[in-house]
């Protein structure tokens, strides 16, 4: 299948070709809180980016067949109106309470599989994959295992390990946080939700461990 290519100077980017898609969640990235331009007011920021492990090209030769990804941002909120919450009511196929979602750990997703379905928009004459909706996966159908690493970042437990292994431009936009200028500050931390920034390499997270109760076996 090919995929549209972006022109930009001397570079060109392939990006993840419209349609549904089966995907996993290979990074769940806490951005930190930072001034949103579009709403005036700062914003904490969440990344998610899902690698698509059926749709694959070269995009080094040094590397071969690598798989294409697409990832979507959102405000690091979980009120019954926010999109973060949503999108993982949609994603796994289940409402939330509210003392669900409050107390839901969002990294528990990391590794987690699902169908997402993309669409190509086009700003500043350019093209990008954006996901416009995401699902469980059909029944009977698997996700492949992972093929890159899994990563957790959160700026509010901060790990060298796992920070080294963004790419820079994003290093910059979390250095850019109020929760990084204050720890590297020695200020007071930022009150926020912390989680546990890790690295592994297992293909999915242990779902059944989280709920023991729940014949469900959903995050929640």
């Amino acid at each position: 299948m090919k995929a549209p290519v972006n022109s930009g100077g001397s570079q060109t980017r392939q990006i993840a070709p419209e349609g549904a898609h089966v995907a996993r969640c290979y990074q769940i990235i806490d951005k930190g809180t930072t001034f949103d331009e579009k709403w005036g007011n700062k914003k904490r920021k969440v990344q998610f980016l899902f690698e698509l492990p059926l749709e694959t090209a070269v995009f080094s030769e040094d590397k071969g067949e690598q798989p294409f990804y697409v990832k979507t941002v959102f405000n690091l909120t979980m009120g019954e109106k926010a999109s973060l919450r949503k999108f993982i009511e949609s994603w796994v196929g289940k409402k939330m309470t509210d003392a669900q979602a409050a107390d839901f750990d969002i990294t528990k997703l990391l590794g987690h599989p699902g169908m997402v379905n993309i669409a190509h928009n086009g700003k500043d004459d350019r093209v990008y994959a954006n996901i416009m909706s995401i699902s469980p996966l059909p029944k009977g159908m698997a996700c492949p295992p992972a093929i890159n690493e899994l990563l957790a970042y959160d700026t509010t437990e901060h790990s060298d390990a796992v920070f080294n292994k963004l790419p820079e431009f994003l290093q910059e936009d979390i250095r850019k946080s109020d929760e990084w200028i204050a720890r590297t500050s020695a200020k007071a931390a930022v009150p926020a939700p912390t989680w546990q920034a890790t690295t592994t390499s297992a293909d999915e997270p242990d779902l059944d461990s989280l709920f023991a109760n729940d014949s469900t076996g959903l995050p929640f």
